[in-house]
């Protein structure tokens, strides 16, 4: 059986947890660095939140705005021209 189609045990976790747990109180990795990247990793999940968002919502009125049966189509449609 390889590795891949093992599941994890909980007592596995849980050692790999205390594993964690030492190398945070050893000091090997200073809790600045720990913040920092926490800070850097919330802020790129963020971001990429925004960005998706912005894609998928131009894609969904791009799409709607194929369609002429839907009401206020044209109104957005004027509404970005003008802005342009």
């Amino acid at each position: 059986m390889s590795k891949q189609n093992q599941k994890s045990k909980p007592a596995d976790l849980e050692r790999f947890g205390r594993l964690i747990a030492d190398v945070y109180e050893t000091g090997y990795v200073s809790r600045g660095r720990i913040y920092r990247m926490s800070f850097l990793k919330g802020l790129m999940a963020g971001f990429g939140g925004v960005v998706g968002a912005t894609i998928v919502v131009g894609l969904l009125v791009w799409v709607l705005s194929l369609l002429d049966a839907i009401p206020y189509i044209d109104d957005l449609r004027n509404a970005i021209e003008q802005g342009r």
